[in-house]
């Protein structure tokens, strides 16, 4: 088993839920890439993780990127959605700081 990583950059976007919708949908897009055939999908905004869950899209910004991100279910034999613990999402946050200190191109 490897380790591989991705990032994305996005400018302009002062909603937060909105950049954890969008960084799920960039995970899911890479696992599939990567051709991965079980997921568990961590996230440490649980209402994000609710609605992934329970397949609740609505008629807004993030309820649309939720709808891409279910869509996503039959990509994977196995798609699960977790919620984790700001703490326990640290490599997240590391990783996007080494990116932003090295000026690496994200895609």
């Amino acid at each position: 088993m490897g380790i591989t990583a991705s990032c994305l950059q996005v400018f302009s976007l002062s909603d937060s839920k909105v950049a954890e919708a969008l960084a799920m949908r960039k995970g899911l897009e890479f696992a599939k890439d990567m051709s991965f055939l079980n997921l568990i999908a961590e996230s440490n905004v649980s209402n994000m993780v609710l609605a992934l869950n329970a397949h609740q899209q609505s008629p807004t910004y993030i309820g649309s990127i939720i709808g891409d991100c279910i869509s996503f279910n039959v990509c994977f034999c196995s798609l699960n959605f977790k919620h984790v613990k700001r703490e326990a999402n640290q490599v997240a946050h590391y990783l996007a700081k080494w990116y932003d200190l090295h000026n690496l191109d994200c895609i």
